[in-house]
Formats: C-alpha cells, structure tokens, sequence
C-alpha cells in the first residue's frame, strides 16, 4: 500500500516552490518501525522516497514528508547501540567542552538527546546538562539514568519554556538531527531566541557532497527531510542573526558537516574553512540536478552489479546483514527483498522481529550457520569490516557481497 504522505512542502530553506525531483527512489515504508509479527510488518504503509532539488538556493530535501509523530512515536535506534560512534561523539565533546569552559560554563542544552549518552560525557566533565528528546522511550531511558530530559520537539514554544526555567545556555548541540527538522524556520529561529552573545552553537549532520562522492544514498529515509552543505547554513544562519563561524568535514556516518555558529553580534572572526568548503561545494556544483544525476546513475550501477553477483555465485539461500533505516532503503532501491530471506543483526533487541514492509524476519548471526544459508549481503557496509571478522568467528565459509559504495564480491563459497 502506498500511503499518502503528511504534507507536501516548499523548499525549507528559502521558501521557494521552485523545486525539481533529482533523485526519484522508490516508495518504502517507515525504515526502523520493526514488528512482532510478519503480518503487522507486511501491512505497514510505504511513502514516497524523492529528493528534490531547489531551483532557487540549491538545498536538497524531502518534500513529501511524513508527519513526525508517526515517525518519531517508536523508533530502535538508540546511540549507545554503536560503541563506535559513541567513541567519536566522546571526542567531539571534549573539543567542544574545552572551548566553553574558556568562559564561566552555565549548561548544556542537547536537541534531540536521544538516550542521554552524548550528554553524559559532558556530565563526566562536570557540566550541568538537559536534554530535550521527541521520543517517550528514549526519554525515559535517558532521565532514568541520570540526564535531565524534556519529551517533546525543540520548537520555539519549547524553546520560550527552557528560556524561561533555565536561562540561555552556554552550549546547544544537535547532533544528527538537523537532517530531521521539517520546518527549519521554528527550528532555527528558536536556537536563536534561546542563545545569547555567550552561546555556542554546535551542529552536526551528513554532509551530502561527501556522503554521494562514496554513493552512499541509503541515507536517504523518510525520517531525513533535509541534506545540508555549508552553504545552506551560511544562508540558514543569516536569516536569524547566526553568523557561521566555522564548518568541519568529519569523517563519521560516511561523511557529516560539524557547523559551529554564534550571534552575530558577539561571533568574531569567522574561521578560513567555512570560505573553503563552500569553494569545494561549488566546484563539485552540487547545486545542479547534473550531480545528481551522475549520482542516480551510480546507484543503478550498483544495482545490477549486486544482482550480478547473486547469479554469478549461483546464490540460493540468502541472509541481509544489518538492520536500520538505511537498511531499509537499500533494500527497496535495490530490488532485494525478492531476493533476500531473512535478515541478521548483533543487537538482540532486533532480533526475532520483522522488517517494515518486507516482513524479513531477523535472525541472530549464529542461525546463518545453523540454518545453512550460503551467501551473505552485507547491508550495513559502513561496518563492513566488523561484520566479515564476525562471520569469520562464527565460521562461515559461503559467499559474501557487498552492494556500496560499489557492488564487490569479497568472498565465494568454497
């Protein structure tokens, strides 16, 4: 079933209703929404999936958007389920955490703070910290651990609310969740009302011109409404009195954008690299439906060669390695769902569930043994190195694929 999606939006930036469809994808359901039973997973709604691309100020988004209460009422992802992210975010939070206690810290503000684990570092420094998380689960699981958390939207309203209880921070970060926000403008302007010349403001984000240099467009979801360059933040912070002061490419996610902003009154001077990446933006042109093309030609590549590879090691039992939101994606881009039969992950919460829309049953990793299954794709190829020393502990000896960032054959069945 394809499901009509909450609304249909002009570009979030800009306002424009000038926009085109650069990368059409196919409709998929909501990508972390894991069922109890094969049916209730088969029967949940699928949404279109198309990025646009503004013709006016070139910032890529979703304009169909689901509405957020569906898509943020239950979700799995939680960040202490990636050690490894969590270890960068640690680091991060060091860096920033240095540069606040230059002047007299007051606390630490968190949108979208998830189960609390970024927060906590800064707790461990002896920060006073508050979060502020959209879903009632992680926020529970936050609170209940020791991290101050407000469940509901960062909106100006909520904003008004904090101001008022707790006074301006001396930081906000958002990590990760820019992407998310539908309607930036509240976003954007309550950041601004909230932070006074004192204020640093953190984000951190994907970064699209790395992250489709790599074609890595699995991180297209439903849940992702916006893909940002520092040009659309430059922009962004001009509407609301935020000077961009600094932008770093950071490798983490396959490639994110830290953005650093303060009041324009009180920013500064305005770091050489921000003038750089806009120079390497507008050299890839990354504003223009021809990179984006270029882009929706790797993925058909990748497609076929992957499809390929099943025939070409004569493919018969086939297991999907990884469960998530980009999962999801690439399973429908990809046409697999035909092709694969259950899925696996190490996280025990996600197993003995089933796949949004697809109903794959997850599986723990030692049933590949178990069940004989002779060929695995690895999904979550970001953590590709991870996953084939898994397979190899639990020694198996079929085949294994890898779809992206281009389709290779790393292992055939002996």
């Amino acid at each position: 079933m394809i499901a009509k999606s909450s609304f249909t939006r002009a570009c979030p930036i800009c306002s424009s209703d000038s926009w085109e469809i650069v990368l059409p994808l196919a409709p998929t359901p909501l990508g972390d929404r894991l069922s109890e039973t094969r049916e209730r997973a088969c029967a949940l709604p699928k949404y279109a999936l198309d990025l646009a691309l503004c013709k006016q100020c070139g910032h890529a988004f979703l304009p169909l958007v689901v509405s957020p209460e569906e898509s943020y009422n239950d979700y799995f992802f939680e960040t202490s389920d990636s050690p490894g992210l969590s270890d960068s975010m640690k680091r991060l939070a060091e860096q920033l955490w240095q540069e606040v206690t230059k002047s007299k810290p007051r606390y630490v503000l968190d949108i979208g703070s998830n189960d609390g684990t970024w927060l906590r570092h800064f707790k461990n420094f002896g920060a006073k910290v508050l979060g502020i998380e959209p879903s009632p689960r992680h926020a529970s699981v936050a609170s209940e651990s020791g991290i101050e958390t407000i469940n509901g939207y960062f909106t100006k309203s909520s904003s008004a609310k904090i101001a008022e209880k707790y006074g301006a921070p001396s930081l906000i970060t958002a990590n990760f969740v820019t992407a998310n926000v539908p309607d930036l403008d509240d976003f954007f302007q309550a950041i601004a009302n909230l932070s006074d010349n004192e204020t640093t403001i953190a984000i951190l984000t994907g970064y699209h011109p790395d992250q489709f240099r790599v074609n890595m467009f699995d991180f297209i979801y439903h849940e992702h409404v916006s893909y940002f360059t520092c040009q659309d933040f430059i922009n962004l912070g001009e509407k609301y009195g935020l000077a961009l002061i600094d932008a770093q490419r950071i490798g983490l996610k396959g490639g994110s954008l830290r953005a650093i902003f303060r009041k324009e009154t009180a920013h500064g001077s305005i770091n050489g690299e921000v003038g750089r990446l806009v120079q390497f933006e507008n050299w890839l042109n990354v504003s223009s439906a021809n990179w984006f093309s270029d882009v929706h030609q790797q993925i058909k590549q990748a497609q076929q060669q992957t499809h390929n590879f099943l025939d070409q090691v004569g493919a018969t039992r086939i297991v999907g390695y990884g469960v998530s939101h980009s999962v999801t994606t690439l399973i429908y881009q990809f046409g697999l769902d035909n092709r694969i039969e259950v899925l696996t992950d190490d996280n025990s919460r996600r197993q003995n569930k089933f796949a949004p829309g697809s109903g794959l049953s997850v599986i723990s990793p030692q049933k590949i043994i178990e069940d004989g299954f002779d060929t695995v794709i690895i999904m979550a190829w970001q953590h590709d190195v991870l996953i084939i020393n898994r397979l190899k502990e639990i020694g198996f000896s079929g085949s294994i694929i890898q779809p992206l960032p281009r389709a290779s054959l790393v292992e055939r069945k002996s």
